[in-house]
């Protein structure tokens, strides 16, 4: 098969294929049948003269030229994207996907507006969020969304990233309105005499403010503060504080909305324990910092949230 047979759409499917590594889960993703999506694959084994995905037990495998050509095909679609933006960006009817990814916490707090923006000025837009928790920027770097939400900082190897300030961050503990510290004055010390829940989106095995017992000299390698409930996202914090003793140290605007249940209060977090992560940012990826699509849409955030006090 040369270039000229071809169809762009192939490539387009070979693109989820190659990130779900699953048949039905490319065509549930693509609105497509099976049996079409089976097709494809077969089409693309003899253009590319490779098996690309080889069956295991649970699933398929890349094989090692699929690997080595899924990037290549990401750049060629997003390549084609900008082509197409450039040529025809008519917010009336352009009706592309501006894909985002964040944690829900940025996402619940700051996407509403932008969307509501997106709707009245490019109704036939979609808007993709993705909030499942992973490494913040690995999506970005990857070409599979357009910007990043998050307080973390990219790799420092990696040199194509740009930000924008969009917010600031705070946090709250969480707490059962019958916790013996419910109405105490906390401090470092009396809040480490107490169990905590750890929330750990990317597999960290410290609490987040851990270090700074460490700098108190309050806790050390063998004497840690104790946290005897491990949640990998933030929904179930709220029930479980309900209903025992374990304090959660969350987002403020999550930890507050989660006192619509009148179990639950917030209490403010110690200065002694403060985070240095305050700033919540918009990242891209250089390959589309000049695509009109996303020059618009950081437009929106900036009219909305640069310089003013929006809190994540």
């Amino acid at each position: 098969m040369n270039l000229s047979q071809i169809d762009l759409n192939l490539l387009f499917v070979l693109k989820h294929l190659l990130e779900e590594k699953h048949v039905s889960n490319t065509a549930m993703a693509l609105n497509m049948s099976q049996s079409s999506v089976s097709r494809t694959l077969q089409k693309m084994r003899t253009f590319f003269d490779d098996e690309l995905l080889v069956r295991k037990k649970f699933g398929y495998e890349l094989t090692p030229k699929a690997e080595s050509i899924k990037d290549d095909i990401n750049n060629v679609i997003i390549n084609l994207e900008k082509l197409v933006h450039k040529q025809s960006f008519d917010l009336s009817k352009v009706d592309s996907t501006v894909k985002f990814y964040g944690l829900l916490p940025q996402i619940n707090t700051l996407m509403p507006k932008v969307i509501a923006k997106i709707r009245k000025e490019a109704p036939n837009m979609i808007v993709s969020l993705d909030s499942a928790p992973k490494r913040h920027f690995e999506a970005l770097v990857a070409g599979d969304v357009h910007f990043a939400l998050s307080s973390h900082q990219p790799p420092s190897a990696e040199q194509n990233i740009y930000r924008m300030t969009v917010a600031k961050r705070t946090f709250r503990f969480l707490m059962s309105r019958e916790h013996p510290l419910a109405n105490e004055t906390l401090t470092p010390l009396k809040l480490a005499e107490y169990d905590f829940g750890q929330v750990s989106l990317q597999g960290e095995k410290k609490l987040s403010f851990e270090h700074k017992y460490q700098e108190l000299g309050l806790t050390n390698k063998k004497q840690r503060l104790s946290a005897p409930v491990q949640l990998s996202n933030f929904s179930s914090a709220p029930s479980i504080a309900a209903e025992t003793d374990i304090i959660f140290h969350l987002p403020t605007p999550f930890a507050e909305a989660a006192c619509h249940d009148p179990r639950l209060i917030t209490r403010e977090v110690p200065e002694e324990l403060h985070l240095s992560f305050q700033e919540v940012y918009l990242y891209w990826h250089k390959r589309f910092h000049d695509d009109p699509m996303c020059e618009w849409v950081r437009e929106i955030f900036k009219d909305l949230y640069v310089g003013k006090d929006t809190y994540s």
